[in-house]
């Protein structure tokens, strides 16, 4: 009888076989020949030159470390261990970097010793492409800003009011005790001044009395239960305390600055703020930065990190780095009521830029009908020499100018109004812009583009907490992911991918 079972002694499902190629498997519409298209047209080997000597064996091809890092950016891979691991598997990978393989420490040196530096130059280099190609009108700019934690440690808060208070208490402290100090060396023909605060030369000074003292008395320093010890030695213990402390202090006052009012230990350039992401919803505050960007037909073109909690006084630094860029200033910065004020619209108008900004009392100024019907209403009133006469006909007297450079009037009913002339004529012309049909167009695009920008890194490229700490490295990482954003938009542009 004939057997009919074929045996395939020598066959294996894992057998080599044609093509040998990988281009052959990456699809036309590939995100990877998209990324390859562009990264070939942009030059960035100049800004791939490292100060440090060569040590060592020769590592790898920086331009291709490069494009694996940012191809993960595209693809939203973030972690360090997840790129080793897209470079060993990952075919689109292979073809775009000669299927190289470093492993996640490797990945790291190369960010820290090429990339902390550069990464702006290598971002502006993709932007310049994309305005190009894409014809992107940079005069209108929108813009927006959100808070994201740091890595720090969210119970390792510094506060700069319990600081000072501190630092008040102990020199308080040390004024009393200074008192009984000059009676106790007053034999001694010395006597140190007091002061209503003390600096750390000063008490150096007495310590180094007091050391002098000791040596020449032959004290000896004694310590533990049941040891009784001289004043020299208390004197001297509690002066180098002192000295402790207050250097403690004016370090945490020096972290801190003149513009905040707290830093994490754990990330020194943290600040404490209010996030959107309240998971106990008891209003805790924790550690994080204010990211500030600007969008442009829907690509990122500019960012900043600040640790600074008001996006108010954000505005005139990150439009000086956007000018700083792109040599000039844009016409249209469109951003929502946090900017709007009299500061940043001086700035604006002294630098040729159009008023598209809400202030912080727009939506009332322009919708409340019971404010807008007030005689007293600010716009209603109607300049009469140094005065002002109200709808109703009650004039309103001017008394004086404020520290503020408010101009304070009483009325008629014994209360006084501060009022501002020159931010009142920002105002109108700010209201004039944003009720016109090309205003009412700005806020719209602005809340699609700019605020759909934070929606997608935040959830599909979950940027929703920073892996790295202090200013610099922060900024790499939100770097590399506003590059992997704009050639992700770019793809999808091109392909016109809807999500």
């Amino acid at each position: 009888m004939q057997n009919n079972n074929l045996i395939h002694n020598n066959f294996t499902a894992k057998q080599l076989k044609l093509p040998l190629s990988l281009d052959i498997k990456i699809p036309i519409d590939s995100e990877a020949r998209t990324f390859d298209e562009v990264f070939r047209k942009i030059e960035v080997k100049k800004y791939l030159i490292s100060d440090k000597g060569q040590r060592g064996r020769i590592g790898y091809n920086p331009v291709q470390m490069l494009k694996l890092i940012l191809f993960c950016q595209m693809e939203k891979i973030q972690s360090l261990r997840d790129m080793e691991k897209a470079a060993k598997n990952d075919i689109r990978i292979m073809w775009l970097t000669d299927e190289l393989k470093p492993s996640h420490q490797t990945i790291k040196t190369f960010m820290d010793t090429y990339l902390l530096e550069n990464i702006e130059n290598i971002f502006h280099e993709f932007n310049k492409y994309y305005i190009k190609d894409e014809q992107i009108d940079t005069d209108i700019v929108y813009i927006d800003g959100t808070k994201i934690e740091s890595a720090a440690n969210k119970y390792t808060f510094i506060w700069r009011g319990s600081v000072t208070k501190y630092l008040d208490k102990l020199h308080l402290k040390i004024s009393k005790y200074m008192e009984q100090f000059n009676k106790r060396y007053q034999t001694y023909d010395i006597y140190f001044p007091l002061y209503e605060t003390y600096e750390v030369n000063y008490l150096e000074h007495i310590q180094n009395f007091l050391t002098k003292q000791m040596t020449e008395q032959d004290v000896q320093i004694k310590s533990g239960k049941g040891s009784r010890k001289t004043y020299l030695q208390k004197d001297y213990e509690f002066i180098h305390e002192s000295i402790t402390k207050l250097k403690a202090y004016k370090e945490h006052l020096s972290i801190i600055g003149h513009d905040r009012n707290s830093y994490a230990k754990t990330d020194k350039d943290a600040t404490f703020m209010h996030l959107k992401e309240d998971h106990m919803r008891n209003s805790q505050l924790k550690p994080a930065y204010n990211v500030q960007i600007g969008v442009s037909d829907e690509y990122i073109m500019h960012l900043d990190i600040f640790n600074d909690r008001s996006d108010y006084k954000t505005f005139v630094p990150f439009i000086e780095g956007y000018y700083k860029r792109y040599g000039k200033y844009p016409k249209y910065p469109v951003a929502d009521a946090g900017y709007g004020g009299l500061t940043n619209y001086r700035y604006l108008k002294l630098n040729n830029m159009e008023l598209y900004q809400k202030y912080g009392m727009y939506s009332k100024d322009t919708t409340d009908k019971k404010r807008k019907q007030d005689p007293y209403f600010t716009f209603n009133l109607i300049k009469d020499g140094k005065d002002f006469i109200a709808t109703n006909g009650d004039r309103l007297l001017y008394k004086y100018t404020n520290n503020r450079g408010n101009d304070v009037y009483e009325l008629p009913n014994g209360k006084s109004k501060e009022i501002n002339v020159e931010n009142i004529s920002y105002q109108k012309e700010a209201i004039k812009n944003l009720t016109s049909d090309k205003g009412i167009n700005f806020r719209i695009q602005r809340s699609i583009q700019v605020e759909g920008a934070f929606g997608v890194l935040k959830e599909s490229f979950n940027l929703r907490r920073f892996r790295r700490k202090g200013t610099q490295n922060v900024k790499l990482e939100f770097y590399l992911t506003a590059i992997g954003y704009n050639l992700d938009k770019y793809h999808n542009k091109k392909y016109r991918i809807t999500h």
